[in-house]
């Protein structure tokens, strides 16, 4: 499986009840979504060659195409970068590793030689790709409760703990989130360990879906009660062991990209403007006028 399949055989992703979620894909239609974040997570980044960002985009859209017309069983939401590098992120979910192998197969064995032609076009526009697999931490998470499908943004973190020192990176994780829940209620957020990829060190995905950035202001502007209701110790404990324990933090936004999206309608119907845009030329034509044209006669005196 290459880095571009790995990203193309999408069980489900997104959020249900609580995060991101599972959704289990029939022939014909979705099964009921489970509740809780996916226990695996796949992460694709991929940096457009300069000057190939339109090509890449225009075959983002005829695979979504290939995909939907073979009633493939791949979903995955594609975000752009705004901060950062100007990659794109696709996140992929699952129940299990063997899920994943499970659903390429089946995709593979209805779509493969026409999805073959568009990946070899589609890794020529690309400069890099990378690609890691994440299993979920429940115990560090509290996950949003809404449908991504109805979020734009995606606040991205990453962090590298040096090797051994997890169960730091776990004390932090419990102790901020704690004093987040009592400050910001609304504030909600998964967290993924890396089990495949490309670091050296331990690594940590932190996914925040944000509405609006409105929210990320809001956010923001209660730092200085969370730090009240931390306490000066504890806060001080916690940068200790960011100081001696992380290897680096990154944090990035994203934006959800519809054109590079393929996501089940359960969670696009109620916004269908946003997820399936109609182009600016698709405006309907108006309809000849084919009444009998009128007759004039002489005003009545």
């Amino acid at each position: 499986m290459n880095q571009v399949q790995a990203r193309k055989c999408l069980v489900w992703i997104g959020v249900a009840a609580a995060g991101l979620t599972a959704i289990a894909a029939s022939a014909q239609e979705h099964a009921p979504l489970p509740s809780g974040p996916a226990p695996i997570l796949v992460t694709v980044r991929e940096t457009p060659k300069p000057g190939d960002e339109f090509t890449h985009e225009k075959l983002e859209v005829e695979m979504r195409a290939a995909l939907d017309a073979a009633k493939a069983k791949e979903y995955y939401l594609g975000m752009g970068g705004i901060s950062g590098s100007e990659d794109i992120m696709f996140l992929s979910g699952y129940s299990s590793l063997q899920e994943m192998a499970d659903v390429h197969d089946n995709d593979d064995t209805i779509i493969g030689d026409k999805m073959d032609t568009l990946e070899a076009e589609h890794s020529a526009t690309l400069e890099k790709t990378e690609t890691s697999i994440w299993r979920l931490r429940p115990d560090l998470s509290n996950p949003q409760p809404e449908n991504l499908g109805s979020m734009r943004f995606m606040d991205v973190v990453h962090i590298q703990v040096k090797l051994g020192h997890d169960s730091e990176f776990s004390d932090v994780i419990r102790k901020s989130g704690d004093v987040w829940a009592r400050t910001d209620p609304n504030f909600h957020y998964t967290v993924y360990q890396q089990i495949f990829g490309k670091a050296k060190d331990n690594s940590f995905l932190i996914l925040i879906p944000v509405k609006a950035l409105s929210d990320i202001d809001r956010h923001q502007s209660l730092a200085e009660q969370y730090l009240k209701n931390m306490g000066e110790v504890a806060h001080k404990h916690i940068l200790g062991i960011v100081s001696s324990d992380y290897d680096s933090v990154q944090n990035n936004l994203y934006v959800f990209t519809p054109s590079m999206s393929r996501l089940p309608s359960s969670w696009t119907q109620n916004d269908m403007s946003f997820w399936h845009p109609q182009p600016p030329n698709a405006t309907p034509a108006k309809k000849p006028n084919t009444a009998a044209p009128a007759t004039t006669s002489a005003p009545s005196r």
